[in-house]
């Protein structure tokens, strides 16, 4: 998981490498056995149970999950809702357990989100709460996230409002970015939410939205100006405004905050690099705007980036010499 530091393996002893050649004959076992009845094509709870044992075991074996849909969809108990809707909440609990042996298997998500579908009486409520609960264990899992917004796609289908279940999404975001701003996952889903939030606003509540964004992002940038995932964002948010002249102003106000940080350290790399790209964009946009004074910062800002960045000395160099051309400034 992120953030966690990997053990290192000490040597095993004697007794425990035997049981550990043991503990694979077994599997080995197992899983020769599961195979012979699917090609036997078994579907019987006694088939359904030797593949729950191999995947506690081992949940990356995606023919055993494409498997045990099979068998589900082949007991008798599957035509009726009540005893269906029991068993795939049973099968529902089964990956709670699992899940937190293989938070990242591609396959048992797929698993949930079929058994989810299948269900009679699916709640999604409750599913929700859960997947908030697995977040915690791993707030930047891909794998969660991605569930997470099936779970809400779904709540969005039967919700009065769907536009509400986007708003409580919104605010589990910003309570994410709050506790972790390196959430690359959070930044992510909340650039998939804002467009609808925004859809659904005044032009004034736009822009307090808006500025909303501004301060997150610039909360999150003076906590660690190293980090890329607010800049990233910033960049998104310029690409989503309505104008060039609203994008002008969100990188003057990216660039007063850029000023402020390099006060604290002017040698910090990203900030630098961000400015140089500010002034880029900004002459791209809207040339006449830009002092000479700015022009001169930001060739120093590129001279500077190449003695502390040297890996992309010629890119520094590259930009220099075209902004230069451009200005009639020497580089």
């Amino acid at each position: 998981m992120h953030g966690r530091r990997r053990q290192a393996q000490k040597e095993a002893t004697e007794a425990e490498k035997v049981q550990a050649r043991q503990q694979v004959e077994r599997y080995c076992a197992l899983n020769q056995q599961v195979m012979e009845l699917k090609a036997a094509r078994v579907f019987s709870t006694e088939a359904l149970n030797a593949t729950k044992r191999l995947l506690e075991q081992n949940t990356e074996l995606h023919t055993v999950w494409n498997y045990r849909r099979t068998i589900f969809m082949r007991l008798d108990a599957w035509q009726n809702a009540d005893e269906r809707q029991q068993m795939l909440e049973q099968e529902l609990h089964f990956m709670l357990e699992i899940i937190q042996k293989n938070i990242k298997s591609y396959w048992m998500w797929n698993h949930r989100v079929w058994t989810l579908s299948s269900l009679p009486r699916p709640e999604w409520e409750r599913e929700l709460g859960l997947v908030a609960k697995l977040l915690a264990l791993d707030a930047r899992n891909y794998h969660g996230w991605n569930y997470r917004r099936f779970i809400v796609s779904q709540l969005k289908e039967v919700a009065a409002d769907s536009h509400e279940v986007d708003e409580k999404e919104f605010a589990f975001t910003t309570e994410q970015i709050n506790r972790d701003c390196a959430n690359h996952a959070a930044w992510h889903n909340r650039s998939k939410l804002l467009p609808s939030i925004l859809a659904h606003r005044s032009e004034s509540d736009q822009e307090q939205v808006l500025q909303t964004e501004n301060y997150l992002i610039l909360n999150a940038i003076y906590t660690d100006p190293e980090d890329q995932n607010a800049w990233l964002y910033y960049d998104w948010l310029l690409d989503i405004q309505k104008s060039d002249d609203d994008r002008c102003r969100l990188l003057r106000n990216k660039m007063a905050a850029i000023h402020e940080l390099l006060e604290l350290d002017e040698d910090s790399k990203r900030p630098l690099i961000e400015l140089a790209n500010a002034y880029i964009e900004l002459q791209r946009l809207a040339p006449d705007t830009i002092s000479d004074g700015e022009k001169r910062e930001c060739l120093d800002t590129l001279c500077k980036l190449k003695s502390i960045d040297p890996f992309r000395i010629g890119r520094y160099s590259d930009m220099s010499r075209k902004l230069g051309q451009q200005w009639k400034l020497a580089a």
